[in-house]
Formats: structure tokens, sequence, C-alpha cells
């Protein structure tokens, strides 16, 4: 029997016969002299501790990983821009799994704003796993921030991450396509949209088994925030609850096996009911604005915030 093996298939099959196991501090004293030294396919193995250190993958196609998980193995970011960023083109195989990312509080500088203090990704699609990112802080998605990313979140931890703007634990923005599947939202906080995670423009992504808890907005989508019709999220499997003012600001499209608990969203001035005075409320800031009062989160509020307000009247509803 004769055999054909492709040039491609010889170069997978050299790659995987020579890809190693970087130790670390036994082999590199950094995780990022590891990352420098690294081939595609390589494996950056990390002791438990803390790493005070910010890394880049540099486009590189490879594994870092902790050897005890999480609880045990930090990256402090500390004056970092941004503790770990993928800018360069990362795919899938480009993999981070196992730490706990915090201590972040600049963010990267994009469009004048600052964006994901804990991991930023830009124009790559890593994949994040078993992964903790706490007490980060930015103008924009103070945990993450993407843009033209198609990146997966599997089994990842957001919490305590704020942004003096939107996106307190993750922001999706341009042109990004993100699979979430098992992912916790909890006690993440935004001065303006979505608490827990804010869309910008022209993005969709997939939200499976998820929990958005107790995360809050300073005015609407205090789990999560959909404002533009440009974007859409996919949501299935997913527990929202006690998130403030509301679960989900936006349209989205809900495929089944969702759980929202019961709140008052349209109770606009916080009184445990909805009627005349949030009637009044919305008279007064009639016209442009962002404000507690823009109900849908146009930026305007006019008859169709009025008018959520009247169908919620005198009750809490669902979602």
């Amino acid at each position: 029997m004769s055999m054909r093996i492709s040039f491609g298939g010889l170069l997978l099959v050299a790659t995987a016969a020579n890809a190693a196991v970087i130790l670390v501090p036994e082999d590199q004293p950094s995780i990022q002299a590891g990352i420098n030294i690294a081939n595609p396919g390589d494996t950056i193995s990390v002791a438990a501790g803390t790493y005070e250190e910010w890394l880049s993958f540099r486009g590189k196609d490879i594994t870092v990983q902790s050897r005890d998980g999480a609880p045990t193995t930090m990256i402090n970011g500390g004056d970092a821009d941004s503790a770990v960023v993928f800018a360069h083109g990362e795919s899938e195989a480009a993999i981070l799994r196992g730490f706990t990312i915090t201590g972040a509080g600049n963010g990267t500088e994009f469009e004048g704003l600052t964006m994901g203090a804990g991991i930023y990704i830009y124009n790559a699609s890593p994949t994040i796993e078993d992964c903790v990112i706490h007490d980060c802080h930015a103008q924009m998605g103070g945990g993450v921030s993407m843009f033209q990313a198609d990146p997966v979140f599997r089994n990842v931890v957001l919490s305590g991450n704020t942004a003096t703007l939107d996106g307190g634990g993750m922001r999706i923005h341009n042109l990004s396509h993100p699979m979430i599947t098992g992912c916790t939202f909890i006690a993440n906080d935004a001065v303006v949209h979505g608490g827990g995670l804010a869309y910008g423009n022209d993005s969709n992504g997939i939200h499976e088994n998820c929990v958005f808890e107790g995360n809050s907005a300073g005015i609407r989508g205090g789990g999560l925030s959909k404002a533009c019709d440009c974007s859409n999220a996919l949501i299935s499997g997913t527990i929202l609850c006690n998130n403030s003012p509301d679960h989900i600001l936006g349209s989205w499209t809900d495929l089944g096996g969702n759980e929202l608990c019961e709140l008052c969203a349209n109770d606009v001035t916080a009184d445990g009911g909805v009627g005349v005075d949030d009637v009044l409320a919305i008279v007064a800031a009639w016209g442009g604005c962002i404000c507690v009062e823009d109900i849908n989160g146009d930026s305007v509020v006019n008859v169709d915030d009025l008018l959520l307000v009247i169908e919620a009247w005198g009750s809490c509803n669902s979602g």
C-alpha cells in the first residue's frame, strides 16, 4: 500500500514532535521570558505564586498554563496598561489557562479611551480558560476589552471589575464575535452602561450557560448592555439575578433555558413600584440625554420610554 503525506501534514507532525514544555521559574525566571523564547505549539508551564508582570503573547500560538490553577497562581498587572495583551493576530491556539488576573488599573489606550485593564484583545482570537479576572479598572471594559476579535472564553469568572464608562466586566466592540461559555459575571460595575458586560458596535456574541449576578450600572444594563441594534447577544442557559437597575438593556436573542429573576426594570425612581412618579421623571428628563430615564438606551427620553413605564405600571416585571 502506498502512502501520500502532504507537505502541510508533515509540517504539523514536525511541529507537534518538536513542541517544548518550558517551566517557569525553573527554566525561565518569568512568564514573559518563557513566552519570548517559545515557538508555536510550545507550552509554558507556570508554578504556583504571584507574578508581578504583564504579558504579551507576541503573535504566538502557544499555551500558557498554571500547574495548580487560578486560586494559587496570580498575574498582578500593577502599573501595566493591560495585564495580558493579545494584539498580533493570535488564533484560538493561543491559550491562557488557569490564572487569576488582578490589580491592573489602567487599560490600553484606544481611540482616546483606556480599555481592558485585565485582558486587551485586538485583531486576535485567543482562548481563555479556567481563569479569574478580578479587581481590574479602565474607562471601558475594566476586566476585558476586545476589538475585531473572535475569542473563546470558557469557565472564566469576572468579578469586582469596574469601568468609568461602559462594560465593568467586559466590553465587546467593532466586529467582534466571542464565544462565552460557562462564565460568571459577578459584582462588576460600570458608571454608565453594562455593569457585567457591554456591547459596542457591529458585534455578535454567543453566551451559553453563564451567570450574571449582582452587577450594577449607573444608567442601564446592570447585567448586560446592548444599546445598538447593529450588535446582537445570543443567550442560552443563562441566569441573570440581582443586577441593578435591570438585567439587560436593549434587544437580544433568547435561545432558551434562560432565567431572569424578577425586578422592577422600569422603576425609574427606584421606589419599588412603577407609577405616577416615574412618569413625571420621564417628562422632566424629556429630550436628549444619557440618563436613567432613557429606559431603552437610545440616548433620547421620549414617548418610547414613557410607553415602557406605562407597560410596567404598578408591578415588578421579569427581566
